[in-house]
């Protein structure tokens, strides 16, 4: 199944549109997206009400499964367009699921007068979703599992987005003091300084020099939210429930021999109400503890990563597969800052995985980090 064809042929009802047009306004820079009544009930001629470039904006789905005549399109924007005087709106954004000509999207935007309008037609929204930063979206949505392409797109665009931040911030706070051509220099300038400080700055490197040029750096920006894209993408073809997929946990765990209960496990991980804080203050602790790893040294790096390995267990934030997931994290991380890869013989031994992960439960780091070092490749 394609995107086209998936969106074309709409099989997920108007709830599930809504809340897609209410995740492309997300992504297409629009703020304040509230989504009014996607379970049904009188919505006041409004699915979406939203803001962009300083107005209000009102956002309707139009999502038929099977091809409608023009006709239907223009009425249904017609009905739908009302609502934007009825809220008190400046503009107009309306989603169909098929294909429009030039022509056809003149004729449908001439109904609104002199009203701004975006009109996301079928081939826009599955640009959208086909782009790197739409993946995540189409995977909930569409049931579209991104490719290995598309996974390093994705990291890639990603880490981009961070940098052009950083540089955004910087050229902002000069624009007091510099003049234009100043500040372009200084974005320049900073560019490089960036580029050079990834590739670089890594003294514990045998070889930095023969670094990529656009080196890779996921976890340096981990949120929230990726982790949870990341586990929906490990446990694609697990056969787990959806409603635990991509998902924290929201029940009480613990972790033991079969028959175990909470009173006897080996572990018991905090409870659901607690995760959210919890992973939040691992992710903001690890980008500062990457933040100097880069200039650090092996054994620091190693350390870290031991610890960085270890916390995420502790938590336990998912149903099932935390195990491999913290794997994953741990093989990227040590990628990203000694150049070298985590070998499946880390968790060969499983006995000895456990002991280690066991001490470092009582605050004896030191077995989880002979492993690492041993299996480092």
């Amino acid at each position: 199944m394609t995107t086209e064809s998936a969106l074309r042929d709409w099989r997920y009802g108007q709830a599930q549109a809504e809340r897609l047009v209410a995740a492309l306004l997300h992504l297409e820079g629009f703020e304040g997206v509230d989504p009014q009544h996607p379970l049904g009930g009188p919505d006041g001629l409004k699915d979406v009400l939203c803001r962009k470039d300083g107005l209000a904006w009102v956002a309707a789905a139009y999502f038929p499964p099977t091809p409608p005549t023009l006709g239907a399109i223009k009425s249904k924007f017609t009905d739908d367009f009302a609502g934007v005087g009825l809220n008190g709106a400046q503009a107009f954004a309306f989603f169909v699921n098929q294909p429009l000509t030039v022509g056809e999207r003149e004729q449908i935007r001439s109904l609104a007068g002199g009203t701004r309008v975006e009109l996301y037609h079928l081939e826009r929204i599955r640009g959208l979703l086909d782009a790197p930063k739409g993946c995540g979206i189409r995977l909930e949505y569409l049931r579209i599992p991104m490719t290995e392409a598309e996974q390093w797109a994705f990291w890639n665009t990603m880490n981009q987005d961070v940098v052009r931040r950083l540089i955004d911030h910087e050229a902002r706070r000069e624009a007091q003091i510099q003049s234009l051509d100043e500040k372009l220099n200084l974005i320049l300038a900073r560019t490089n300084a960036i580029g050079f400080a990834l590739t670089e700055r890594s003294s514990h490197l045998e070889n930095a020099s023969a670094l990529p040029e656009n080196i890779e750096m996921p976890t340096a920006a981990l949120s929230l939210t990726t982790l949870c894209w990341l586990h929906r993408l490990i446990t694609e073809n697990d056969g787990l429930p959806e409603a635990v997929r991509g998902r924290l946990r929201s029940v009480s765990v613990w972790i033991g021999a079969p028959g175990s209960s909470a009173e006897t496990a080996a572990y018991v991980p905090p409870p659901p109400d607690q995760l959210v804080a919890l992973t939040n203050e691992w992710v903001r602790w690890w980008k500062d503890q990457h933040a100097h790893l880069l200039s650090g040294s092996r054994d620091a790096v190693v350390a870290a990563l031991a610890e960085f390995h270890h916390r995420f267990l502790r938590i336990h934030p998912f149903l099932d597969a935390n195990g491999r997931l913290a794997r994953a994290l741990l093989d990227q991380a040590a990628r990203e800052l000694l150049n070298q890869g985590v070998s499946a013989e880390f968790t060969a031994d499983a006995s000895a995985y456990f002991a280690s992960l066991a001490a470092a439960d009582k605050g004896d780091l030191t077995g989880l980090i002979s492993r690492i070092e041993a299996t480092l490749r």
